[in-house]
């Protein structure tokens, strides 16, 4: 086994699963060979393995005339990553056991427990890829994908944990493109909005408002509309004070010369407050003629009438008063701002966009070449494995090619294409390959990636499809050197295969009267030692 994150199945354990009644399976921690006569439950046992592992859950699977069906599975790790990696999911466990268990009720949805939590299904899911393997024919299908092709050279070449780095940067990447395209969209569709903005400030600004400046000009209005009362009454003014032939100066003047004539009549100190006066009267005269002379031109008038009516009209636009007028105007140049952040922003994402492509064709270029190296590696590898399957004179490869853009996993494509008879040329997989073959293909792969995978389980279903004698034997070889790394259940009819097993799972049925009426049974029976080569004759007395 290895000791690296190893995990194995201990136990599986079902009842009133279809025609399992209460039925308890123990696990070898190598090769498992899961026997029987056709219809006695065999595949039942894969199909409750796949429920485990996150597979919808049938209610017809439930036996007739229970109210649930439940499964147990049971799972043995020592290993402290893989306690690490259940903390981080939220199901710890203690001990050294994974417990996982699903219930089926006939009335309602079924129900799924990680380490005695509930959980989801998808969640059961995740647990399983990362440990379990099933083999079949829907994974025979799969090897027919590139992407799961990549996969597989990736995990030979070891190289997934720089393909999680790789990946890091790659999301990155995606992540400040997608934000840099909205941003774009974000200033395309503020662009209107950006020019009636624009439009509003320029309006503002050119009226420039303040409160002060209202006060004024409606000061300068109310001048304007009283402009004759004004004119008379500063007329009169300063025909009192200064122009008039009895006015208040010139009185004041005559007084003066008098006293100044006649000194020590009038006291200094009435004589003193007489000029202060007369001073006074000099001022006022002035400030009257230059108020007087003063009168606003046509041109003024007309500048003041259209301020005042520019601030009424923006007034009803932005609010109904300066004070909201003046609000929407600072509003305006902030959003302004705000358009100039989306500029800096564009620019800013633009320059990290540039650097992180640059990082990812630079990393996807050194992985592209350990690909290249590693694919003439695995592709002579499994050349020899599967030849050694029986597929005689087959020729298998791996060939690379480099994509124009950048994706998830780089920009290495892959072929795997294979010459199933000498001399008549190399073709696509896919395109030539019998699901026999596949399956030998997808034995041979694992076979080589065992020793180095995360894969702790490894569940063969359909192995033997299509074959017998010679090769049936080396598959059950290869299913041994499986064994040797990660734990190996295989489902399979053939003594060849069964022999290299390390326990054999005997299913069988029995037929019961139960409330006088016959009820039929699985049973399972472990078996290993002496009694296995007995099991295995009585599978085929020839061999």
């Amino acid at each position: 086994m290895k000791t690296n994150e190893t995990l194995y199945l201990k136990s599986l354990n079902l009842q009133n699963f279809a025609t399992f009644e209460n039925q308890e399976i123990q696990f070898d921690t190598k090769f498992n060979a899961i026997i029987g006569e056709t219809g006695s439950g065999k595949s039942l046992i894969l199909d409750a393995l796949q429920i485990i592992f996150g597979a919808r859950a049938d209610k017809k699977l439930i036996r007739k005339n229970a109210e649930f069906a439940s499964i147990e599975a049971i799972f043995s790790s020592e290993d402290a990553k893989i306690k690490e990696y259940f903390n981080e999911i939220g199901h710890p466990f203690d001990g050294n056991e994974v417990v996982v268990k699903r219930i089926i009720f006939t009335n309602e949805s079924s129900k799924s427990y990680l380490n005695f939590q509930t959980c989801s299904a998808s969640l059961l899911t995740t647990f399983s890829k990362r440990f379990v393997d099933l083999v079949g024919q829907f994974e025979n299908q799969k090897l027919l994908s590139e992407d799961y092709q990549l996969i597989l050279l990736d995990s030979y070449a070891g190289i997934n944990d720089d393909i999680i780095d790789y990946q890091n940067i790659y999301n990155q990447l995606s992540f400040f493109k997608k934000d840099f395209n909205e941003l774009l969209n974000e200033k395309n569709i503020r662009a209107q909005r950006e020019d009636y903005v624009r439009f509003q400030l320029e309006e503002l600004d050119k009226l420039n408002p303040s409160i002060e400046d209202e006060l004024e000009i409606l000061k300068k209005k109310d001048m304007i509309l009283n402009s004759e009362k004004r004119t008379q009454t500063l007329g009169a003014l300063a025909l009192a004070i200064s122009d008039d032939d009895s006015n208040l100066l010139d009185l004041l003047k005559s007084c003066l010369n008098r006293a100044e004539k006649n000194p020590g009549i009038v006291a200094d100190e009435i004589i003193t407050k007489l000029y202060d006066v007369k001073s006074i009267l000099e001022d006022v005269s002035y400030d009257l003629s230059k108020d007087l002379n003063a009168n606003l031109d046509e041109e003024n008038i007309e500048e003041i009438i259209d301020r005042i009516d520019t601030y009424s009209r923006l007034k009803r636009k932005f609010g109904g008063s300066t004070e909201d007028m003046i609000k929407t105007y600072f509003e305006f140049k902030s959003e302004l701002e705000s358009y100039f952040q989306v500029d800096d922003k564009i620019s800013l994402i633009s320059k990290k966009i540039n650097d992180l492509e640059l990082q990812c064709a630079t990393f996807a270029e050194e992985l592209h070449q350990i690909r290249l190296q590693k694919a003439h590696e695995l592709s002579v590898e499994l050349t020899k494995k599967v030849r050694e399957l029986k597929m005689n004179g087959a020729s298998l490869k791996i060939v690379i090619h480099k994509s124009a853009s950048l994706g998830p996993k780089g920009f290495s494509r892959i072929d795997f294409i294979a010459e199933t008879n000498p001399g008549e040329g190399f073709f696509k997989v896919k395109e030539i390959a019998s699901g026999g073959e596949l399956s030998r293909i997808l034995l041979s792969i694992r076979q080589i990636l065992s020793s180095n995978d995360t894969i702790s389980v490894f569940l063969f279903d359909e192995i033997d499809t299509g074959i017998g004698g010679e090769t049936a034997i080396c598959i059950g070889k290869s299913l041994q050197s499986v064994s040797e790394y990660s734990q190996v259940l295989a489902i399979t009819h053939l003594p060849q295969i069964a022999s290299f097993a390390t326990q054999l799972i005997n299913v069988s049925k029995t037929t019961t009267v139960v409330e006088d009426l016959p009820r039929t049974i699985s049973i399972i029976d472990q078996v290993s030692g002496e009694k296995k080569s007995e099991l295995i004759k009585a599978m085929n007395p020839i061999f």
